[in-house]
């Protein structure tokens, strides 16, 4: 069932799943702890999970909403987050994925933004079962991250393309992610990047402005190696 939202809706937050229903309940939760504005909405995007997340408790959560795709192709998430800035309301659109947490300091600045993109820097973390976000060393290496990593560089990780916040206009001007990328059956690592050298060569020309740095996310150590099986399995490449 979709929620009508009674207030103009100034962010919306898009987050698109394959499966990895044990990892979307702690999301849920992480959201609803937040107490966030009424005029931020949650969009998730079900890319084809067994069960559907439609059959999830939403834990009452305002303004947040689920939706297919009814796609049955192996890999479309870049569809999916297309599928996601059109459904949404917001002024500005905060994509991310179901591995990444996002902060409330993060979701504010971007409701409040006047700029056209934010970027993130990232650090390793994983929520609880009451959806709190958590570094410590133990649980960090419970989900996959060696010591011999933490010793080296702490929870520190290099930035990325997957998790930025984009005025929407800009991002139905760049024509959103290229529907190739739904035809490949797999992760393909340069969706995420592709999309960012259009922005660029957006803003080089005048046409929109730079992305500005917009606090730190947080991200799931080794979501593609999984030794909890948290994550969907479809291949990367």
């Amino acid at each position: 069932m979709i929620k009508r939202k009674i207030y103009p809706v100034k962010l919306s937050i898009i987050i698109a799943i394959l499966d990895s229903h044990k990892i979307v309940i702690k999301q849920m939760k992480h959201f609803k702890r937040m107490y966030l504005p009424n005029d931020i909405e949650i969009i998730f995007i079900d890319d084809g999970s067994n069960p559907p997340l439609s059959t999830l408790p939403t834990h009452g959560i305002k303004n947040m909403n689920i939706y297919p795709t009814m796609d049955k192709r192996p890999w479309t998430q870049p569809c999916a987050r297309n599928l996601g800035a059109m459904i949404a309301e917001g002024e500005m659109l905060l994509f991310t994925d179901v591995d990444h947490i996002i902060p409330s300091e993060v979701v504010l600045k971007a409701r409040s933004y006047d700029g056209d993109k934010l970027h993130f820097n990232r650090e390793y973390g994983v929520l609880d079962y009451k959806g709190n976000l958590d570094q410590s060393l133990n649980s960090l290496v419970r989900h996959g991250l060696t010591r011999k990593r933490f010793n080296a560089r702490g929870v520190k990780v290099h930035r990325h393309t997957n998790t930025f916040a984009m005025r929407k206009r800009i991002f139905e001007e760049l024509g959103g992610y290229p529907p190739r990328y739904c035809n490949m059956g797999k992760h393909d690592i340069w969706e995420d990047s592709n999309f960012y050298h259009k922005y660029r060569k957006y803003t080089e020309a005048g046409r929109c402005r730079p992305q500005e740095l917009g606090g730190t996310v947080y991200v799931y150590p080794a979501s593609n190696t999984d030794p909890l099986g948290l994550f969907h399995s479809l291949p990367y490449g």
